[in-house]
């Protein structure tokens, strides 16, 4: 006689737990809507053709005065060259008395288009600098898509008229295999002759910069996914665990991982290394090397920093790489690294690995890389200059800091 209410009342529970499921699946995918709105930002516009100009021996350089937006998910950054064609404060040739001076050479890492000036790395290096009892000026000779060969023409003939104590070159594994090419995404660049000394650029005047025909690009369509909730949490087991993604994909839940086809790049990190890359490798050391005469020949300490890529700093971005490139145990993260710091110690210049310092302070609520982009986000720049104060002043390189 009790078994009808009883099963009303299961009935019921049942109901409103399967109610409290939905309102909570609603309100979730409402949510997952509300971020992807929030997240929505430009996509790249080349706007380094709006701030960069043709140079006859550089390939390119920065015009003085020019300004840009740029526009990202993840930042918008107002971007302004000074008077003399480098981000950030004006400084004179002439050095400030008592002040030391160092000077970064470097890529988009240093430029740093995606961080505000005050965040930028030699920004906060010039603070931390500061704040270890030295009033140092830092100069950011970065310029985005820079290799290692156009840094050492810009030390040759620009950088070194503002008589640097110390000069920084940030090295990024991309750099290496531009050093044999004549041009790095359709921009021509200078092709140095080693067979010279100090080595010369075969190939000046360089081309300059001859843009496209604009493709047409077919229209795609405007529906967003059939749930953001899951999308969301599609994007965040991405990240967070390729292997276990493409796993629940086997099960039908999604599509795999697409997978991607090895680019030269990553190649560097095979071990051991392909022949055809043993050129560029050759002229990244000799590069050095004549960057290193040129700056202790003018009494300039020469130091090297080491920027890794995102997946030498998190193992869930290396596992990522893994599962889309379909890499064996040959490709090593830490190779390019082990590379750089053997020519280094040949040359007898000191270098600094910035990998173990980011990777200790990187997080899922504190990374220190953008996740829609490759480079340092403001708390990477800040990390990054931090360690560098530390090795630079430790070591006596500045003159001052302690």
């Amino acid at each position: 006689m009790f078994a009808a209410p009883r099963l009303r009342s299961a009935a019921l529970n049942l109901a409103l737990a399967a109610g409290a499921v939905a309102v909570s699946l609603l309100l979730a995918e409402g949510a997952a809507r509300l971020m992807a709105r929030s997240a929505s930002g430009g996509k790249e516009q080349l706007e380094r053709n709006r701030y960069t100009e043709y140079d006859p021996v550089l390939g390119w350089r920065k015009k003085p005065g020019a300004q840009v937006v740029y526009h990202r998910r993840e930042y918008d950054v107002e971007y302004r060259v000074n008077s003399r064609g480098l981000r950030g404060p004006e400084r004179a040739y002439q050095k400030t008395p008592g002040a030391p001076r160092v000077l970064a050479l470097g890529d988009s890492f240093v430029e740093a288009f995606m961080a505000d000036e005050a965040r930028t790395v030699t920004s906060r290096l010039e603070s931390h600098l500061g704040g270890r009892g030295c009033q140092a000026e830092v100069i950011n000779g970065g310029t985005v898509g820079y290799s290692t060969d156009q840094e050492y023409l810009f030390y040759r003939d620009e950088g070194r008229k503002y008589a640097p104590d110390v000069v920084v070159l940030f090295v990024y594994h991309n750099d290496i295999p531009c050093l044999v090419l004549e041009s790095y995404l359709a921009y021509p660049k200078p092709r140095l002759d080693f067979t010279t000394d100090p080595p010369a650029v075969s190939n000046q005047p360089v081309p300059p910069y001859v843009p496209a025909p604009a493709a047409t690009v077919p229209a795609s369509p405007t529906d967003g996914p059939t749930s953001y909730l899951l999308e969301l949490v599609k994007q965040r087991l991405e990240r967070g665990s390729a292997r276990t993604y493409n796993r629940l994909a086997g099960l039908g839940l999604w599509e795999p991982l697409r997978k991607l086809p090895m680019n030269e790049e990553l190649q560097l990190y095979r071990v051991p290394e392909l022949g055809h890359q043993r050129p560029a490798w050759s002229a990244f050391t000799w590069t050095m090397q004549s960057l290193s005469k040129a700056t202790t020949s003018a009494g300039v300490r020469l130091v090297v920093a080491y920027v890794p890529s995102r997946m030498e700093v998190s193992p869930q971005v290396w596992e990522l790489t893994q599962e889309r490139y379909e890499i064996d145990e040959s490709f090593q993260r830490e190779a390019v690294a082990r590379r750089l710091q053997y020519i280094a110690g040949r040359l007898g210049v000191p270098m600094l690995d910035l990998t173990e310092p980011l990777a200790r302070a990187d997080s899922l609520l504190a990374p220190t890389y953008y996740q829609t982009d490759s480079h340092w986000n403001p708390h990477g720049q800040d990390v990054a200059a931090q360690a560098l104060a530390e090795f630079l002043a430790t070591r006596g390189f500045v003159p001052g800091c302690r």
